[in-house]
């Protein structure tokens, strides 16, 4: 449903990832919060046929019933949050570890003459296309890396449940904060490889020391090996030796790790923030709009207006819109309580079990990209009259014709799912390959962003170049045009949706195309792609000088 309690959402959320993080999609879940709860599901009829197993096989291992034990009591403790516990990246990527490595285990230790009914049972469950993969264990631990390097959060305190200042108390053990540094290296993440493998030895428990000590410290060496500070035992590069051995003689070990523990040799997880954030490049735009460093001064804001809008059609005068103005060149509005409860539930309908990885537009087609990690579902207004009644909505907020837009476009993010930076106007190249629908219709004039849900923690959408971070605000929306006057694509207009850190997020995107806007917003007399209109007042005044 879209329409949760905050609190319950956000505890619901804190199991997903801890089952993630155990497990193994063809369906891929991490990339939607709305899917990732169906794995929640599918991990009770496990449960249900290692219950069977275990009464046909009393003499075995103690081991099991434990482990089921501690599964009953991880999936009880997410059913009294709710779905929320699945909107914690935590308990996602948890959730991928459970299904992918320890019901491995559990498989492999239940395979015997006895039980053989349920065993089959179980295999033909974990083997279904919708089951979980390792890919989306990777899925979830991207996610994760790209929450922490986004927001520039600490991995011993993403380790202690700790996001972004707020504390939902799932906590990461040694094995997991291992698996994470692991990735992260592969993925040339290497500061943060080295935070998660600090973590990783702090977290270390009595029983599992002898096991992970030895892997912790052979990819600590790789990884001091990839960094300027080469410092290793006693402060010098001994690292080399260290490598040359695969770490098998440990007896130098807690001397190699207190080195590394020196505040002296400290690395820092995250580059510093440029002093000049005007200088950068388009991804660092986006991320430094989603952590907060790059924002509009009150000097800029100051004549900028906010009231109700009555002007676009006369039924306005007895329903106003609220609106706020964020930009004026380019335009950008954000308006308010513009979509209703009962159409988001019907909406939440229409897309039930519809949702597929979302694309973007790639050289020659569409393809999928870990820089928008969501699931999307385009239906047409001819569907339902919800659809309907909120295009004519639209064309009372924009003033613009909606008889030629696109299909209304749903979204979810999952775990720490994103849009990088973009713009939504169609470049020369996607008309000249016919990845255009529609191409006689021009290009997107303009996009309404409808926000279905509140969003926890993150999940804003980040416009870098005009500086203005838009949090999710259920029942709002926000317009902008894509295309200057002239019909050129705008660039001041790049955005991007920044990842969510707890939280679930649906979007309703409008994509409005040009054709029949002609009488609607017509061209001014001079190219405003190269010069804008303040620009000519301030030359006009000049020359009268």
């Amino acid at each position: 449903m879209l329409h949760l309690g905050a609190t319950w959402r956000h505890h619901v959320a804190l199991a997903v990832f801890t089952v993630l993080l155990s497990c193994g999609v063809n369906g891929e879940f991490y990339s939607s919060i709305h899917e990732m709860s169906k794995v929640f599901g599918y991990e009770q009829k496990m449960l249900q046929y290692m219950q069977k197993f275990m009464a046909d096989n009393e003499s075995k291992l103690d081991f099991l019933k434990a482990r089921l034990d501690e599964y009953e009591r991880e999936r009880n403790e997410a059913l009294q949050w709710g779905v929320a516990y699945f909107e914690s990246p935590l308990n996602k990527y948890l959730l991928s570890k459970r299904l992918t490595v320890d019901w491995q285990r559990i498989s492999n230790l239940m395979e015997a003459a006895t039980g053989e009914k349920s065993l089959a049972r179980l295999h033909q469950l974990r083997h279904k296309k919708y089951m979980p993969n390792e890919r989306e264990l990777e899925g979830a631990i991207d996610g994760l890396l790209r929450l922490q390097s986004i927001y520039r959060l600490k991995a011993k305190h993403v380790a202690e449940g700790i996001l972004d200042g707020v504390s939902y108390g799932t906590q990461l053990n040694a094995q997991h904060c291992l698996d994470i540094a692991q990735q992260a290296f592969r993925d040339e993440h290497v500061h943060l490889a080295h935070a998660w493998l600090m973590g990783a030895n702090t977290r270390l428990s009595f029983s599992d020391r002898n096991m992970l000590q030895p892997k912790i410290v052979e990819l600590l060496v790789q990884v001091k090996a990839r960094l300027t500070n080469y410092r290793g035992v006693n402060g010098t590069a001994e690292t080399h030796n260290l490598e040359q051995d695969k770490v098998q003689d440990l007896s130098n070990y807690q001397d190699f790790l207190q080195a590394q523990l020196d505040p002296e040799n400290e690395i820092e997880e995250h580059p510093p923030v440029p002093e000049d954030l005007t200088r950068l490049s388009e991804f660092d735009a986006y991320r430094y709009t989603c952590s907060g460093h790059i924002n509009t001064t009150p000097r800029e804001q100051r004549h900028l207006r906010c009231g109700y809008m009555t002007e676009t059609h006369p039924f306005l005068l007895l329903a106003p819109l609220k609106v706020e103005e964020l930009s004026d060149d380019p335009l950008l509005l954000l308006y308010h309580e513009v979509i209703y409860q009962s159409e988001i539930d019907a909406i939440a309908e229409l897309t039930r079990n519809k949702i597929q990885r979302a694309t973007v537009t790639g050289q020659n087609s569409s393809v999928v990209s870990n820089a928008r990690t969501s699931q999307f579902t385009f239906i047409p207004k001819t569907r339902h009259k919800v659809l309907r009644t909120i295009d004519r909505r639209v064309a009372d907020m924009t003033d613009l014709n909606m008889d030629f837009a696109e299909d209304h476009q749903f979204s979810n993010y999952g775990i720490g799912g994103h849009y990088a930076q973009h713009t939504d106007w169609f470049q020369p190249n996607a008309f000249e390959t016919n990845q255009v629908a529609m191409s006689e219709m021009g290009n997107r004039i303009a996009t309404v962003l409808f926000y279905l849900t509140d969003v926890a923690q993150g999940g804003g959408t980040a416009f870098p170049i005009i500086k203005q971070l838009l949090k999710p605000e259920k029942y709002a929306a926000a317009f902008w045009y894509n295309l200057h006057a002239s019909g050129v694509g705008d660039a001041r207009v790049l955005h991007g949706a920044c990842p969510i850190i707890v939280g679930s997020k649906w979007v309703l995107n409008r994509w409005i195309r040009e054709f029949h806007q002609s009488d609607k917003r017509s061209c001014e007399l001079w190219d405003d792609s190269k010069i804008t209109m303040s620009q000519l007042l301030e030359l006009s005044r000049k020359e009268n000088k």
